[in-house]
Order: structure tokens, then sequence, then C-alpha cells
């Protein structure tokens, strides 16, 4: 790629675009196999500075979320250099980025791609000042676009995954238009959701960015889509305040997630309800912290509380309020601190003031306790984040997940020696001498050794109880391959009591049924 030529040809192109508001003209070059990009910046009085920066290819990075250029793809944080600092007065940045043929770089919410004759690639947009910015990425995609009322829905996926375009371009276009109907407008004019070689799934300002290994798989296009999308006002549209907690991921929770079971019905409402639950019971007791000190997702464990516990705190709150004034304290929440941070005293603030209540008792009892409320008889639909009762207790995957240990016994059968065993479970979770217990072996020893079993024949994991009551996980797995596949697929079905590929049929998933499910 001819960069100097590239950079020359994108000032001349802005030099018809001075007029308007005050804005950092952003003109730079991607060379993936240089891994370097060039340009300069131009300030509204004409000064011009010189860009550049380089980042190491991705295999040779251990974060590279820190960015990384090449082989086949980069990703550049807006603090690595290629967005200059605004002088005093900006509105923003205009930016164009020019790439070789065959990749182009995601554009900014509201921007375009344009392709010149010859295959070169050119993404124009704007960032405002007071909007969160995302990392560039560039890539070999194709972008796939569709309207959804005054939202462009879009897609930057490799020809790999190029036959998913459509499905994703529906869901996300349902997503937004569901999540803009509860909250309020959808803050961007566009979403995209963006490929990436990086085994993630984050959601920025107007895009989230998926490894092309989930792509395919069903529930990234449901509730994971949903959630990403549910962060553009949660997270993003308003930023998180970390001082004083992390409520963003609650409510991505409750707005995605939880949504789409009480749209499948009460029954699988409450299932989720139940789920969150369990998952904070299977916390070890330092690990259950007050939900007001939720920052991140370092670990599993950490979940159950910034997840489920604040989602499970909205439940309480629709609750309490009744949905006509809930929406409306979402709505006023919304439109006080879009563009800004905030914390949970904001979210109080706007709750209360729409119900006319003082909620302050309320979000104090929330907010400050480590464990759950007792357990409660009366609450027989988990409505309430509460302890449960033994009878209320069923075994999910999610107990190895929150594990900080896992302790590997080999029974009868198992497929291969212990040593290869040992490094297919590190797709599960720390094997080490002492932790919760995983048993591995042939299906007649392992129907021996639990209690029970998943209803079909062939691979699978599940969670139970061994014969003398210890809660254990067991795998049945005919090679290595199997193994760790099933290790590794695991980690996405926690909520679960089994995961099986059954013989020449499609991979199925359950849980051990509680007596009070049912309709």
């Amino acid at each position: 790629m001819r960069i100097g030529l590239a950079v020359a040809a994108l000032l001349f192109w802005t030099s018809s675009l001075r007029a308007g508001p005050a804005y950092v003209d952003v003109l730079i070059a991607v060379d993936i196999a240089a891994g370097s990009v060039v340009g300069r910046s131009i300030s509204p009085t004409g000064e011009e500075t010189p860009l550049a920066v380089t980042r190491p290819r991705r295999g040779q990075t251990k974060v590279p979320l820190d960015g990384y250029i090449g082989p086949d793809s980069a990703l550049l944080p807006a603090d690595s250099g290629w967005l200059p600092d605004l002088p005093p007065h900006a509105a923003g940045w205009r930016v164009v980025v020019a790439t070789a043929p065959g990749f182009i770089a995601v554009p900014f919410p509201g921007g375009k791609v344009e392709q010149t004759a010859d295959g070169d690639g050119r993404s124009v947009f704007y960032l405002q000042a007071n909007d969160p910015v995302g990392p560039l990425v560039v890539g070999r995609y194709a972008m796939a676009e569709r309207i959804v009322g005054k939202v462009k829905i879009r897609t930057f996926f490799t020809e790999a995954n190029a036959a998913l375009e459509d499905d994703y371009l529906q869901a996300a276009g349902e997503a937004v238009t569901s999540l803009a109907s509860r909250i309020g407008d959808y803050p961007y004019e566009a979403f995209s959701v963006v490929e990436s070689p990086l085994p993630v799934g984050l959601g920025f300002p107007g895009f989230t960015l998926v490894s092309g290994r989930i792509l395919p798989l069903p529930f990234m296009r449901g509730r994971s889509l949903w959630h990403e999308v549910s962060h553009v006002w949660w997270g993003n549209g308003v930023q998180v305040d970390y001082d004083n907690g992390n409520w963003a991921e609650g409510f991505a929770t409750f707005f995605a997630d939880y949504a789409l079971e009480e749209e499948r019905g009460a029954l699988d409402a409450k299932r989720m309800r139940h789920d969150w639950l369990l998952e904070f019971d299977a916390l070890p007791r330092l690990e259950k912290i007050p939900l007001q000190r939720f920052v991140t997702k370092s670990h599993g464990q950490a979940q159950a509380v910034g997840y489920g516990r604040a989602a499970m705190l909205l439940v309480a709150l629709k609750d309490r309020l009744g949905r006509e004034v809930f929406d409306a304290g979402i709505r006023r929440f919304w439109k006080d601190n879009r563009q800004t941070r905030a914390g949970w005293r904001q979210i109080e603030t706007a709750f209360s003031t729409e119900s006319g209540q003082d909620l302050s008792a309320f979000f104090q009892s929330q907010l400050s306790k480590p464990e759950a409320a007792p357990v409660d008889p009366d609450d027989k639909d988990f409505r309430t984040f509460r302890a449960l009762a033994e009878s209320e207790k069923i075994q999910t995957l999610r107990m190895a997940l929150s594990a900080d240990s896992l302790k590997l016994e080999m029974l009868t059968g198992a497929p291969g020696a212990e040593a290869s065993v040992t490094r297919a479970l590190r797709a599960l979770g720390n094997v080490s001498s002492e932790g919760f217990p995983i048993l591995v072996g042939s299906r007649a020893a392992l129907n021996a050794a639990t209690q029970r079993q998943p209803p079909f024949t062939g691979p699978a994991i599940w969670a139970t109880q061994d014969k003398n009551g210890r809660d254990v996980v067991a795998i049945l797995a005919t090679d290595i391959d199997t193994l760790t596949s099933l290790a590794r697929r695991a980690r996405h079905y926690g909520r679960w009591s089994w995961f099986a590929t059954p013989p020449n049929r499609n991979a199925s998933r359950g849980r051990w049924a509680l007596p009070s499910d049912k309709e």
C-alpha cells in the first residue's frame, strides 16, 4: 500500500470539508503488512501534526486489547496514538481511515465505508468530544447493512462467517427496536456486529466485538447479542461511575437476558431468577460481597454479584413500583444521565422522583449487605434475593465454574492418561490436588458413581451428586478431543445441569426439575 499517496489523497479529500463546527481532522492509513499507522491531524486553525503508531502482531502481545496490527487484522484503542488530544473548544474529531485492498476499518456510529476502483478502502466518521470512544478495528471484512427505523444495522464479517449476515442483521434490529421502546431512543446512528479473531464478546459505543469462533453458535444471536446491544445504553450511553460500583452489567442482564426469558413465559423467567440464586449460593463465603462493591467480572464468581444480584434488584423494584412507574423511572434515568457518568445514587434519584417515594431504605438494604436475605418459604417464585432452602437447590454446571479449583477423579474407562485428561480439563478451570470434584470415566463407571445422568447416550457433561452425597461434575467422553470440547463448551452452559452431544443428534442441554416447576 502506498501510504504517502494515500494520506495525500485524504488531505485533498478533506480540503472541501472545512466549514461547520470546529473539528480536528484525523487522516490515517493503516498498513497491516508493515504493522503501522501513519498520517496526520489538522487542528481547526490549520496546524498539522504527524501521527505514527506501531504495535506488535496479535500473536506477539500478551494483551491484544492493548492494541495490535497484523497479521490479518488490527485493533487500536483510542489512547494508542491514532486519536490526538482535542484543543479547547473543539467539537470532536473528523476521521478518515485508508486501508489496503481487501481490508476495511469499522467506522464509528454514523460513519460510512467507501472503496476505490482499485480496491483500497476508506472509512469516514465523526466522533463527538463528550462520547466514549472505542477501539479502531480493521479487518478483511465485507459490510452488510439494513435500515431499521432510523438506525443502520451493520455486520462486519469475514468470508468464513458471511452466511450469518442476515441472521445477525435481523436479530440486532429486533434488539435495538425492543430496547429503545422501553428505555429511550437508540443514541447513535448505527449499531454494528464486528467479527474478531480474539476470544471476546465486548460492547463499545455503537458496536460489539465478537469472536469469529462463537458467531455461529445459536446463543450468540440471542441473549448474548441482546446483552451487548443493551450496553449501548447501559455503560456507553450512560457511563459507569466505578468509584460507586458497576450497575451496568445488572441492567444489561435485566433488559436483555431476563427480558427474553419473560417473553418466553413465566416459567422461563422464574427459572432464570432461580438460577441467579443458585449462582450466588455456589459462591464461597468470602466471595459474597455487597452489590455496591462490584466493579468488574474479573472471574466467574463476581458475575453472581454484578449480574444476577443486580438484575434481581430491578425485579424487586419493578414488583414494588409496578411496571408503569418502573419504566418511567428507567426512562428518566436514561434521559437525565445520558452522556454522563452515573452511579447507584442517580438510579435511586430517578426512581424516587417518578414514584414519589423515598426509596433510600430499599436501595441501602439491596446494596450494602454481603449476604442474601434469609430463606423465605412464601417466596415460591424466587422474586427476592434470598438464600435457598435445601429443597430448592439443584446441581448445575455453575458449581464447577464458580469453584476456585477443580480436582480430577479418574474412573475406569477414562479416555486417556491422567496427564492428558488434566490438560483437557484446563478449558473448564484450574486443576489442582484439591478442589471441586470432576469425575471422568466410562458410562458404566459414571452411572455407578453418580445419582443421576442425562437422558441421552453419548458424550456429555453433567452436574449431580455422587453416591456419597457430594456435589460433583461428571464427564463422559470417547477421546481427549471430545473431552476438551465438552469442558470448553460447558463454560457457556453454567446455568444448566447437563450438556450432551448425542450420536446423530444436535447438542442438547437441560436442568434437573424442581417439584415447583409447573405452570
